[in-house]
């Protein structure tokens, strides 16, 4: 960390893309973030949101940006997934493996890159179980997964684990016909709410 003490949050959400013509993910950062400003449970923290394109080119490009410019204590990516029943906690990422095309119907190129996988280094069981555990009053269950899908949401995530595993966690959400974005947005809160504890960034 620099000599800039001060607690950021970094959130991204995604942009349009195929059938997703408003992004369930990007919805419920905004909501989040309404949540978060509302609510006076970290004031020392501050949250940091930004809409990504369902670029290939632009992740490569703005995500060690991102980094440098916000110095996060926590990323959190957030993705939406068709097959998401409720939310789902991400364990790690690949460096290669990403075939399908982007929004400018782009690949990236993998000629040199090698097959890799990282982790996070947060406990996402225990992340889980705590979210499940106020999912009465959320709305939002949690379980977690060792398939991020090899498209954008997978390549956000491998890029930021290149750059800090230890605070660093993706999370896909449902669709709008699953949860509501309010109803996703708590979810996210508790997941954010048990990070910033749990890296006592709060203090």
């Amino acid at each position: 960390m620099s000599t800039d003490s001060k607690c950021r949050i970094l959130v991204t959400g995604f942009g349009p893309f195929d059938k997703h013509v408003v992004n369930a993910s990007w919805e419920a950062v905004k909501e989040l973030q309404k949540l978060w400003a509302a609510s006076k449970e970290f004031p020392g923290v501050e949250l940091i949101t930004e809409e990504i394109p369902v670029s290939y080119d632009y992740v490569s490009t703005c995500i060690p940006q991102l980094w440098k410019k916000y110095n996060p204590t926590i990323v959190l990516h957030v993705g939406v997934s068709h097959i998401a029943t409720s939310l789902t906690i991400e364990c790690h990422a690949h460096s290669s493996g990403y075939d399908r095309f982007d929004v400018d119907d782009k690949c990236p190129d993998e000629n040199d890159i090698e097959c890799n996988v990282l982790e996070t280094s947060i406990d996402v069981k225990e992340l889980c179980d705590i979210v499940n555990k106020n999912s009465e009053k959320s709305g939002c269950d949690a379980c977690i997964s060792h398939n991020a899908g090899r498209y954008l949401c997978e390549y956000i995530y491998y890029q930021s684990l290149t750059i800090e595993p230890t605070r660093v966690l993706f999370v896909h959400v449902p669709d709008f016909d699953k949860y509501s974005s309010a109803q996703t947005a708590k979810g996210l809160y508790d997941v954010l709410s048990c990070l910033v504890r749990n890296l006592k960034c709060s203090q």
